[in-house]
């Protein structure tokens, strides 16, 4: 019998022919997930710069084990189908009009070793802005707009505004298009703020304390050290290093409580 994770998912369990198939799905469709791209990505990107959690920062940094890694990738296989769509819409839009107005999923240069995918970038003079696409469930849209991207989102953002005008562009704003993963797409929610080169540098800093500090403590070699680099509660539960419960932070993080 195939079990369904909520019950009110269906009427009556799936048993027989529909349960193998179900089950077939479910790992073809996990086993993708974990193999995609963003997946298998291991270098630091600009998502990541800007994320809350310092002691996350670390883990990705040191390319450390993760061992968060059921949880269930279909929100992600969603968004990555989302903006593959939005791409060709983009690209048949730039036919239509008979220039490059849109610059679409453009790979930047950050810095160093650091690159990243910019989703979008509105070359029209009314707006010159990177733009990010990110689809999100009910509650989510209902957050951020209440509370706007929050400081990961924010951070990306203007990471991208770097990496375009380091790539010849002029670069006046930023936005993230929350797109609706149910209901209707008049229902997206779009924050906007000015293009703030010290956003980006400033989170480019703040990643090298970090590489400092790793290097000075080395909590490879000194697993008590890993305390010195503090949680932040953000999304724990999605992370890959959360494992609750853990007091080796050697091995997971138990997760935060303080924003």
């Amino acid at each position: 019998m195939f079990s369904q994770p909520d019950a009110g998912w269906a009427a009556t369990p799936l048993s027989g022919l529909a349960a193998t198939i179900a089950t077939t799905v479910v790992q073809t469709v996990r086993d993708a997930g974990a193999n995609a791209p963003r997946s298998r990505q291991r270098v630091i990107g600009p998502s990541e710069i800007g994320m809350p959690c310092t002691r996350r920062m670390a883990y990705k940094l040191l390319d450390w084990p993760e061992v968060n890694t059921s949880s269930d990738p279909w929100a992600s296989i969603v968004g990555t189908s989302v903006h593959a769509w939005m791409a060709e819409t983009y690209e048949a839009e730039n036919r239509r009009l008979g220039w490059q107005r849109y610059l679409i999923e453009q790979r930047l240069h950050i810095r160093g070793n650091i690159y990243g995918n910019s989703d979008l970038f509105d070359r029209d003079s009314s707006v010159r802005a990177v733009i990010d696409w990110k689809v999100v469930g009910d509650e989510q849209l209902k957050k951020y707009r209440k509370n706007g991207p929050g400081p990961q989102y924010e951070t990306q953002g203007h990471l991208y505004g770097f990496g375009q005008e380091q790539a010849g562009e002029q670069v006046d704003n930023v936005a993230v298009v929350f797109l609706p993963r149910t209901g209707r797409i008049d229902g997206l929610h779009v924050w906007t703020a000015p293009y703030d080169r010290s956003i980006a540098l400033g989170a480019l800093e703040r990643l090298d304390n970090v590489l400092t500090a790793l290097d000075a403590l080395d909590p490879a070699s000194n697993p008590q050290n890993w305390n010195l680099f503090p949680a932040t509660e953000a999304y724990c539960t999605y992370c890959a290093y959360f494992q609750p419960g853990s007091t080796d932070l050697s091995r997971g993080c138990p997760g935060a409580t303080t924003k």
